[in-house]
């Protein structure tokens, strides 16, 4: 009876510590239920999103062709202003040759006197065909003349066209890269916000997943959990079963032993019942006795429990400095021949390498044309201009040659300012601009032979 009571009671006892784990791992199914609806929901949601990141990259690509467009007129403008520095300063160093023929000229009329010349000419002429000849030679040196101040006048007025053209597309060029810069500007605005939808998208969906695989992975050590015990629970009720069939074999034997008991018992009463009445004196001893075995068992159980972990992470900016372009040196008084152009302003395109030296040197030529013409413009505006190096003064590379580790343009050749001389190793250490370097604007600088290069002295 004390065995059957136990037996109970561990049953019970097992079957009641498996009732909150199952609960727990039933409630891992709703949860999970409940992350499958908001992945649902987000995905519903992507058609949307991918809407919106449709319509950000349709304008990225927009903002793209007008930057290709700008850039391709940039370049174009560029090249416009290269052609007409080029015409200007052929115009201009044509102009001060022909003012010095005039000068010469008038020079020539008001001291030898040349209407007497004239006059004399013909007084002196041996007949009338060789008067004939000297007029008509006198009048084609007076026409000579005339058109050799039309074609000045001409001259003149091309360059003031060319000027105003000149900087009608430099004023273009400026505004043209303010332009490109807001589009460059509007493009990287763009892409940063279809970033963030991209990665807030991404990084709320993948929460959700990460959040469903954690509960999937809890649900499957609750239900491992859940395995363990029930299994526990049928190895309790086998034992169980086991124990009460053996009880029932014990019983059966114990009954059988006690019926044999008593058969004996009575088989011995009747022969002493018989052995009474033959010696008239009786005595009877019965006795009988019985045992039981009593024994428990009991059982156990344990449980095992999960922990998790979480981690973070980081992100960084960067920038980068604009240089500054060396001051000129002061030019030196006294040259009243020179031409002034401290106060002309820079008209060459920005990023060339002639836009760089007027910046850094305010004294050169505003319209001396591109680099190889420089010399010929400067030595037409009263400038000197030798084989000399010296700090402060302009250097200037011909169409194709050499600036140490590079050539100069095949076309349109070089200038750079001469930042100082070394006369030991007759080196010059110079800065430049240029489309060609990574900072077009400069200064970039370089050390080269000083030998076979043309400079212009402030």
């Amino acid at each position: 009876m004390k065995k059957s009571l136990l037996s109970a009671l561990l049953v019970c006892s097992i079957a009641v510590s498996a009732v909150p784990n199952i609960a727990f791992a039933d409630n891992y199914d709703q949860q999970i239920q409940e992350k499958d609806q908001k992945i649902s929901d987000l995905q519903g949601k992507q058609s949307d999103v991918q809407t919106q990141i449709d319509g950000l990259t349709a304008e990225i690509a927009t903002v793209s062709g007008k930057v290709n467009e700008l850039e391709a007129k940039q370049e174009k403008l560029n090249q416009d202003t290269l052609k007409l520095q080029d015409k200007i300063a052929t115009l201009k160093v044509r102009i001060a040759k022909r003012n010095e023929v005039i000068k010469n000229q008038a020079r020539d009329t008001q001291v030898k006197g040349q209407a007497t010349n004239y006059v004399s000419a013909v007084l002196e002429a041996d007949s009338l065909s060789d008067v004939v000849g000297r007029v008509q030679a006198m009048t084609t040196m007076v026409k000579a003349n005339k058109s050799l101040m039309e074609q000045q006048k001409a001259d003149e007025k091309a360059v003031e066209a060319k000027v105003k053209d000149n900087e009608a597309k430099v004023a273009e060029i400026a505004a043209n890269q303010k332009e490109l810069e807001t589009q460059k500007n509007s493009i990287a605005n763009k892409q940063a916000e279809l970033n963030v939808v991209k990665a807030n998208y991404a990084a709320e969906q993948a929460t959700a997943e990460q959040d469903k695989a954690k509960l999937k992975k809890d649900q499957e050590a609750a239900k491992a959990e859940q395995a363990r015990i029930l299994k526990e629970q049928e190895a309790a009720a086998k034992a169980q079963k086991a124990e009460q069939e053996r009880q029932a074999k014990e019983a059966a034997k114990a009954q059988k032993a006690f019926e044999a008991e008593q058969a004996k018992a009575a088989e011995e009463a009747a022969k002493a019942q018989e052995q009474t009445k033959e010696t008239t004196e009786s005595s009877s001893t019965t006795a009988s006795s019985s045992t039981s075995e009593e024994s428990t068992t009991t059982s156990s159980s344990t449980e095992a429990s999960s922990t998790e972990a979480t981690d973070t992470s980081s992100t960084d900016n960067s920038s980068t400095p604009t240089p500054t372009p060396t001051p000129a040196p002061t030019p030196p008084t006294g040259g009243g021949s020179k031409v002034d152009h401290t106060g002309s302003g820079n008209m060459y395109a920005e990023g060339q390498c002639t836009w760089y030296v007027k910046t850094v040197a305010p004294w050169a030529g505003t319209y001396w044309g591109n680099g190889c013409q420089w010399g010929a413009s400067a030595a037409a505006d009263g400038f000197q201009v030798d084989g000399s190096p010296a700090a402060g003064s302009i250097v200037v590379f011909g169409q194709g040659q050499s600036v140490g580790t590079w050539n100069a343009d095949p076309v349109y050749g070089h200038v750079a300012y001469v930042q100082s001389y070394n006369a030991s190793n007759n080196t010059i250490t110079i800065t430049q601009g240029g489309m060609g370097f990574s900072t077009p604007n400069g200064p970039n600088t370089a050390t080269l032979s000083a030998a076979g290069l043309q400079y212009i002295h402030p």
